[in-house]
């Protein structure tokens, strides 16, 4: 595993003491939180390559003033986000990670945003994609190990009951890999999370590379910050921040200058995705 990057964004603040429950490669009194780093506008590199900026950025700032600890980033790509945190190399997960049944039995989440998954395609739609539903014997792009993996999965199965061919899924460690193959035409689509895909449609090329499918949202999940099962102090108090966040109305504001308010939530939920069917 290659950890491309470190970036420590607030000064050492007052330690409050949390206990962890992997073993840890990195100082008590930092919280080292493994990211993807490529998902404007949540997460993402500047123009100059090493400084990290997007809601999820702002929020770990404004989280680590509330806790008294800094949040720092390690770059990691989505697949080996999980397994660095089982390793001690990273204390948690702080990215596009949905909160899921099958993860929460591996870690806990506190949940911090909601939103679905949306479908990515070249400019003018060119292999007229109307939805997921008519993808059958298309390909797409996902990024591997996430929920849209499993979606194209099962909308493929249900291609091939009904006699279709199945959905082609090419399938990525970086999103900005995956995305790029819708640009140069090798698949019709890319499966992402929603947020990043109306801000791509919008922004790159100044809005003259990507379309979205309107219309046509799914899995609507909660994105989580993912900490150990045994590790209820850190948990608890990234829970008890994001909340105080929200409650003096700094969360809202941080959502809304990046332009994500409609997936703001109401209250930091534990394991919120447990009822989901994915």
């Amino acid at each position: 595993m290659q950890f491309i990057r470190k970036l420590t964004f607030l000064a050492v603040l007052p330690l409050l003491g949390v206990a962890g429950a992997f073993p840890s490669a990195f100082a008590a009194d930092e919280i080292t939180a493994g990211s993807i780093t490529n998902s404007p506008p949540m997460i993402s590199y500047a123009s100059d390559g090493t400084t990290l900026q997007g809601a999820i950025v702002d929020l770990a700032a404004a989280m680590s003033k509330q806790m008294g600890r800094t949040i720092s980033f390690k770059a990691i790509p989505f697949g080996g986000l999980l397994p660095a945190m089982q390793a001690g190399h990273i204390d948690i997960t702080f990215t596009m990670m949905n909160d899921t049944p099958e993860r929460e039995k591996v870690v806990d989440f506190v949940d911090f945003f909601n939103l679905g998954t949306m479908l990515l395609v070249k400019k003018g739609n060119p292999d007229h994609v109307e939805s997921l539903e008519t993808m059958c014997g298309k390909t797409v792009s996902t990024v591997q190990g996430s929920t849209q993996v499993l979606l194209v999965n099962e909308m493929s199965a249900k291609c091939t009951a009904t006699g279709k061919p199945a959905i082609s899924n090419l399938q990525y460690a970086q999103p900005s890999d995956a995305r790029l193959q819708v640009q140069t035409g090798r698949v019709a689509a890319f499966l992402g999370n929603s947020p990043v895909m109306v801000y791509l449609a919008k922004t790159a090329g100044n809005g003259t590379v990507f379309d979205v499918v309107s219309g046509h949202e799914y899995q609507p999940v909660p994105l989580g910050i993912a900490v150990g099962k045994a590790n209820h102090a850190l948990r608890d108090a990234l829970q008890k921040a994001l909340n105080a966040l929200i409650a003096d109305g700094s969360y809202r504001k941080i959502l809304e200058k990046h332009g994500v308010e409609s997936g703001a939530v109401t209250a930091a939920t534990i394991n919120g995705g447990v009822h989901l069917t994915l």
